[in-house]
């Protein structure tokens, strides 16, 4: 007897392909994750995406959440760089001169890659923003935080489209089963423009804000492969800033700051340019001293 098909008919089939995808984000990692059993080839694979409309991944995310999180363990702790490092568990891949090369990057003030973050609010209540909880796997003790509450963000490209900057994020951190399904919600605002830069390490994010209508401003709404139990917070909470009962992605409470400042604006009617807005991880480490690029 043949082998039984593993799927019914083709469109399930590329449903299995695409959320492949949004769960892995690349089409090299799909397929090595499937030990390269997929009855496909690379090229069908991306005309498949794009059938569907996924924007692409825009690059190496698990670097720049390795880079953070060895960063904010840089900030809070007093361990030297190199004693800090000899730490990192072996899965640990970012080199330590680029680490070195963020860190002065920091400290002169300049960003050299993109992102976007969506502070997304209910329909009724502009104070209430929509936070998950990052699903990366756990590293050690001076690894990534499991569970660690964000914004939906990522990278971009900074020849992006700011729709498909915006639509990506949807796809992979808040409604990857209605991409799988092709039934994306028609969300994002005509000429989406960002009320706020937030520079997180060497990363300049375009935060935008998206208000949600009636019926999907509820957090069974929500799916991704990258982030769980979504939930509305009140501003207030966040801001607060309780580390010791819950912990928050880089960036994030900071963020939270400019979106409250952005909201007193919008009453002044005051809101015609983004606001600036440095995170108090790069304020840490701009200010401390003991970071010095080895000499070469």
């Amino acid at each position: 007897m043949g082998k039984k098909p593993r799927w019914k008919n083709e469109s399930e089939f590329n449903e299995f392909l695409v959320g492949q995808y949004l769960r892995y984000g690349s089409v090299d990692e799909v397929l090595k994750k499937n030990n390269f059993d997929i009855p496909i080839s690379y090229a069908n694979y991306h005309r498949i995406l794009d059938k569907w409309g996924i924007i692409k991944a825009a690059g190496p995310n698990s670097k720049l959440n390795e880079s953070l999180d060895f960063l904010y363990q840089l900030a809070q702790t007093n361990i030297p760089f190199d004693s800090l490092y000899t730490k990192m568990p072996s899965s640990f891949k970012t080199s330590a001169a680029t680490l070195y090369r963020v860190l002065s990057y920091i400290k002169e003030g300049i960003t050299r890659r993109v992102g976007t973050g969506l502070i997304i609010t209910p329909h009724d209540n502009e104070t209430k923003v929509l936070l998950g909880s990052d699903r990366s796997t756990p590293r050690d003790k001076y690894g990534k935080t499991y569970g660690a509450l964000t914004i939906p963000i990522g990278f971009s490209r900074i020849r992006d489209l700011r729709k498909d900057a915006i639509l990506r994020v949807l796809q992979q951190e808040v409604f990857a089963e209605n991409a799988i399904e092709q039934k994306m919600p028609d969300i994002i605002p005509e000429s989406a423009k960002p009320f706020m830069f937030l520079d997180i390490a060497d990363v300049r994010v375009e935060v935008f804000h998206i208000v949600l209508p009636k019926r999907l401003s509820n957090a069974k709404c929500f799916s991704s492969f990258k982030l769980y139990d979504h939930r509305f917070m009140s501003l207030e909470t966040i801001l607060r800033g309780d580390t010791k009962t819950r912990k928050y992605r880089a960036g994030i409470i900071s963020g939270a700051m400019g979106y409250k400042k952005y909201l007193e604006l919008k009453k002044r009617n005051l809101t015609s340019n983004p606001l600036y807005i440095k995170s108090r991880l790069n304020y840490q480490l701009s200010s401390n001293l003991q970071f010095q690029e080895p000499e070469v």
